[in-house]
């Protein structure tokens, strides 16, 4: 069985070329409206709800990416055959959770000006991360070894995607140099479209500067996985409509937490996205281009 059809990666093709298509239109409004849309979307939070929003989505947003690699380990965790490597991937597991649990609570606080000790963050981080991977490794025994051996193949093609997407992300973020809107209205720092950046200067580099583009944005990005993961479960076509759903849902309400938190603009999440889209076509290129016949002996049990 080929996991990855030739109709199979023309539809994946196809859909991502048109997402792509539609991020560029939204990256052209954005070039022109930036400002006055991060004015109407960020203006005074709009109140409890409003603002409750923003924080629920920025707490979710850093999920998405963490939890793909805590999917993969307790995957491989299940399909191990020896005790030991049972034991290792029970660990890497856990330790994505307790990386997922650290970022979604204790790094949104300190975003929120909540000074938590790392000598009372990291122990917690810790125990919940650990008493969360239980549930979690448990949760993946339930599949036979066919469905383990396409989520591993599924699993590690988002793995890649999101490594390429933060990875790409991080590294514009903190070298570009765009201030973030709050930081235009509460400092009096200077507007500066997407396409002007000014660096690493002295005068950025206190101010943080980092708006373009969004690391929420490519993280919860990793969400379309969701989906494509389905197909290695072979879930009802009603139960693969609603995870695509869930995915997309996701994707617009961490995206627009971010500019109703006043953290970023429009563009800064829409190039996000657009960097994860192609993330995402590369990662399918490299696994099953450079690796495709490898594990297609590997899911056939032809070798491994």
């Amino acid at each position: 069985m080929n996991l990855l059809s030739q109709s199979h990666k023309k539809l994946l093709f196809r859909r991502s070329s048109q997402i792509l298509l539609l991020l560029i239109l939204l990256m052209t409004v954005g070039t022109v409206f930036d400002l006055q849309i991060a004015e109407f979307v960020g203006a005074a939070y709009r109140g409890f709800w409003y603002f409750a929003f923003g924080v629920t989505f920025e707490v979710l947003g850093f999920l998405p990416a963490i939890l793909v690699n805590a999917c993969l380990f307790a995957t491989l965790g299940a399909y191990a055959k020896t005790q030991p490597i049972k034991i290792l991937f029970h660990v890497l597991c856990a330790k994505a959770l307790l990386g997922a649990v650290f970022c979604a609570v204790f790094w949104t606080m300190a975003n929120h000006s909540v000074d938590v000790r790392t000598s009372i963050s990291v122990p917690i981080s810790l125990t919940v991360g650990a008493v969360l991977s239980f549930p979690f490794m448990k949760f993946f025994r339930r599949f036979d070894e066919m469905a383990l051996k396409r989520l591993i193949y599924l699993l590690t093609i988002g793995l890649v995607m999101g490594t390429l997407a933060n990875l790409a992300t991080g590294v514009l973020q903190v070298f570009w140099g765009r201030y973030r809107f709050f930081e235009v209205t509460e400092n009096s720092l200077p507007f500066t479209q997407w396409f002007q950046p000014f660096g690493r200067s002295e005068a950025a580099q206190g101010h943080g500067a980092t708006s373009f583009p969004s690391l929420h944005a490519s993280s919860v990005a990793s969400m379309i996985i969701l989906p494509l993961a389905s197909m290695a479960l072979e879930v009802k076509a009603s139960t693969k409509k609603r995870l695509t759903i869930l995915a997309v849902v996701m994707i617009v309400a961490v995206s627009l937490s971010r500019m109703i938190l006043r953290w970023h603009y429009l563009t800064d999440v829409t190039f996000s996205l657009i960097i994860a889209t192609i993330a995402f076509i590369m990662a399918v290129l490299i696994i099953d281009g450079a690796f495709g016949a490898k594990f297609q002996k590997f899911i056939n049990n032809r070798g491994e």
